[in-house]
Parts: C-alpha cells; structure tokens; sequence
C-alpha cells in the first residue's frame, strides 16, 4: 500500500493506492509545521487516514507539504509519522516539489502554486534546478489566496472600496476594524482568515475595483518571480491551487501580456500525484 499526502495551509488531501489497485482518500486540515503543533498533527492524523487506511499495511508514505523547508520541520514530522504508520518508508518533500510533479509529471516546466499561499520554481523533469522562495503571506505571496485578501482588507480599512463592495462585503461578512486587526495580529493562522474572502472576489470578479485588484497581485507574481527565471518564455508556465483554477482567465492574460505560454492548470494536486506515484510501482 502506497500512501500520498499534499499538504497546504488551509488543508491536506490523503490518498492510499491499495495492494488490489483501489484508492482510498480522506482529508484532514492543513499541516505547515509553521503553524502545527505535534499535538495537532497527531490529532489529524488519528481523525484522518490512520483511521481511512490500514496504517500498519502501508509500506510507502510520500508526504508533500508547506513548510518542509527546513532540516527540523522535516525531522519532526518523520518522528510523528513513523509512529503513525510503523512500516512505511518514509519520503517527505516541500510541497512545492509536488506540484511539479504534479503538474509536469517527468517532463520539464515551471511550477505555480497559487492556493492560500504561493510559490514556483522550474523543473527539470526530476528535480527543481530553481526557485525563487516565496516569503510568506506577510513579505510575499503574491497572487495567493492570503495576498488577495490582504489587499482586499487593506482598502477596506483604508475606506477605498466602491461603496457597493463596501455595503454589500460588510452585510456579507458581519466585519468590521477590531475583528480584522483581532484576526490578523491576535489569532492563529491568519493567512487562512484573509484568504477567506477570496470567495467574495470570487463573487465580484468582473467589477473593475476587483479586476484591476486581481490584475496587479498577478502582475507582482510575475514581474517578481516568474520573469527572473531564465527559461520563462520557453517551458510552459503550469499551475495548480483554488487560486489559479477559479482566476484562470486572468492568469492567462498574464500568460499572455508576459509573452508566456500557458501550460497545465488544476485546481488541487492530488491526483495527479497519485498517477504519478503510481505509475512508478
């Protein structure tokens, strides 16, 4: 039995592939070790696929998530998972490096992910040959689900919003400064609370407020990372995450104004990664 994890920040897709060919799949919340405790990996993984699979019968865990950048962050996830699943070999990967694998199976591309957070990076087929790291919701991230709606917070407290998205964002979300500012500075997490309003954009996305919001965070993902890497214009821009999938036409505009071609687009990686996992045993 073959077990595969994507892990983000906002959720984690689990797929087993049994011994007679069948696939089993369960979903638990995000686990970014940034923002994970031990204790809330355990509970996860007790809620989720140790009780949708038979853990002692996997022999393979390949496990993709945020925030496995680290010696430490991945050491601390081996120790739990082992206990977890005694019998596995064990593969934990940046999920970064899922998504390439993900979107250009064992051929070469570059690599969006554009979900909560984002990244990218170019890939050989085999291996990422470059990555410009993306910095977190604070610093970077353009283009992500928490960049949409830090931006979108930002002019809501700056009174910038048309006065329609205005009424009808306050009616729909009961908000107000002392609950933004709570939420953000106080609480866990708050990249999954700004990207919460990615669905009222969503929503409102042919306003002109809205599209030349959207527009401008795509314009920094590009200017600031997609057209630094030298084979831009030649390998085919894919990219995976609610983010890319449901903005699609304004990611390949950009495609487009950039002089890129557009390549592979889905909306969650799993599948693919269990093909790709598969197809290998």
């Amino acid at each position: 039995m073959i077990v595969i994890a994507d892990s983000g920040s906002t959720k984690t897709d689990w797929r087993c592939v049994t011994s007679t060919g069948d696939i089993l799949q369960t979903r638990t919340l995000g686990l970014n070790p940034y923002f994970t405790s031990n204790e809330a990996l355990i509970d996860a993984l007790d809620q989720g696929p140790t009780q949708a699979f038979d853990a002692p019968s996997v022999r393979e865990l390949h496990f993709y998530g945020s925030g496995l950048s680290s010696k430490e962050s991945v050491d601390r996830y081996s120790q739990v998972l082992a206990q977890k699943f005694p019998n596995a070999d064990l593969h934990l990967e940046h999920d970064l490096l899922g998504a390439a694998r993900a979107l250009c199976q064992h051929n070469a591309g570059i690599a969006v992910i554009l979900g909560t957070g984002s990244n990218s990076c170019v890939f050989d087929g085999k291996s990422i040959l470059q990555n410009i790291p993306s910095t977190g919701y604070i610093l970077g991230d353009e283009g992500s689900g928490a960049d949409l709606g830090k931006r979108w917070v930002k002019a809501f407290l700056a009174n910038e919003l048309p006065a329609d998205l205005h009424e009808s964002f306050k009616q729909a979300y009961g908000i107000d400064r002392d609950l933004i500012l709570r939420r953000v500075y106080s609480e866990v997490q708050p990249n999954r609370f700004l990207a919460s309003f990615v669905p009222f954009l969503l929503k409102n996305k042919r306003h002109p407020f809205v599209v030349k919001l959207i527009d401008q965070a795509f314009d920094e993902l590009f200017s600031r990372y997609l057209t630094k890497y030298d084979q831009a214009k030649t390998l085919p821009i894919n990219a995976c995450g609610s983010i890319a999938w449901y903005f699609l036409p304004f990611f390949r505009s950009k495609c487009e104004a950039y002089g890129m071609t557009l390549g592979t687009v889905i909306q969650e990686p799993i599948a693919s990664l269990t093909h790709y996992h598969h197809s290998e045993v």
